[in-house]
């Protein structure tokens, strides 16, 4: 290899190196409640929304955030097994997209399952239903530092469930 081609892979490497600092220095912006963006340089909530085919209006009437909380606003389920979950999952979801925060406490899920009437007693039971295919726990289980993540299946679960809600 001649010593101009080492130069052009060298440059070009750095080159990415650059953009994927800018790209994560925009997201940890966001956790200071600056707009986020994807490393493709779009706002989450637009991809969000693009991904599941609907407007970032219809998205953003889903959930309310005040002081980076974020507390769903409609839910859908036949009974507290199916809304749990749902709301597990959005919930989740909207943390991850909306404000950037992968993982989320329990008591957090749980303020939301409550706040959108949805009695609590089996709130564990039904969150372990859950483990792991569509969401991981970190943690030991009935501790308040608990916090919980989407996985990927989990991930698309949730699209699904805000496609629907969006409808």
């Amino acid at each position: 290899m001649t010593e101009n081609n080492e130069l052009k892979i060298m440059k070009k490497t750095l080159e990415d190196h650059e953009k994927r600092i800018k790209s994560l220095e925009n997201m940890l912006k966001g956790s200071k409640g600056e707009e986020i963006t994807t490393l493709e340089g779009k706002p989450q909530i637009e991809w969000l929304a693009q991904k599941i085919g609907v407007t970032i209006d219809k998205v953003k009437e889903l959930y309310d955030i005040e002081d980076n909380k974020l507390t769903l606003l409609k839910v859908e389920g036949k009974d507290e097994r199916e809304k749990t979950r749902k709301i597990s999952l959005t919930v989740l979801s909207g943390y991850k997209y909306l404000l950037g925060n992968e993982e989320i406490s329990a008591t957090e899920i749980r303020r939301n399952v409550a706040e959108n009437r949805v009695a609590l007693n089996n709130f564990a039971t039904y969150l372990n239903e859950i483990i792991p295919s569509l969401i991981r726990r970190k943690g030991k289980p009935k501790s308040p530092k608990t916090t919980y993540k989407l996985t990927p299946l989990g991930e698309a679960e949730a699209k699904e469930v805000l496609k629907k809600l969006c409808e």
